[in-house]
């Protein structure tokens, strides 16, 4: 149990010096672009792709027309929807691949990625960067899946830090679009 509650603290502490260095000024622009679009793609593969997927579930309780790319009832993508694509390193193939096409097609895109360097950064109408790991925070027991170069380390803490993220979009959706808890509650999935 010792590890669980050390591994939690190590996430939490990284999590809040991660969020302090993102831009609010970016994260006004993204919700600007969700509420304006007609339609919100998301798009990222392990765990930036699970977690991708909890935004669109958010989104469509939100009442916004949001899909994960690459599901059977994803439909087409044409000019005024928009691609959020979620790459920590910015550089993975297929994400790069359709994020190329969905620009292509029309749409806008959103890169959440822990670099502006990246090739998806440059991509990208709005680029959102969120650090995976922060210098001040050591892991010793989280480490064991390996250092800052290490994908499985560096992967989950850019996954949980884009977790917080997104649910304080949400969140600031909420308010800007005037839901209130019951009207999200009756866009539940209740065929569970």
């Amino acid at each position: 149990m010792h590890r669980v509650k050390v591994v939690s603290e190590e996430f939490a502490k990284n999590l809040v010096y991660s969020l302090k260095g993102v831009d609010e000024n970016q994260v006004d622009k993204v919700i600007d672009k969700v509420i304006k679009a007609k339609k919100v793609f998301i798009l990222g593969t392990g765990h930036s792709g699970l977690i991708g997927k909890i935004l669109a579930m958010k989104l469509t309780q939100l009442g916004f027309f949001s899909y994960v790319v690459g599901e059977v009832t994803t439909p087409a993508m044409m000019k005024g929807d928009l691609l959020i694509s979620i790459s920590q390193s910015g550089e993975t193939s297929t994400i790069l691949t359709l994020t190329k096409k969905a620009k292509a097609l029309g749409g806008e895109v959103v890169a959440v990625t822990s670099s502006y360097e990246s090739s998806l950064s440059k991509f990208a109408d709005i680029v959102l960067v969120v650090p995976a790991k922060v210098e001040d925070v050591n892991f010793p027991i989280l480490s064991l899946l390996g250092d800052e170069k290490h994908k499985n380390m560096s992967g989950a803490l850019f996954g949980m830090n884009v977790f917080a993220l997104f649910y304080g979009l949400i969140c600031e959706l909420v308010v800007r679009t005037n839901q209130s808890p019951e009207r999200i509650d009756s866009r539940h999935a209740n065929l569970q």
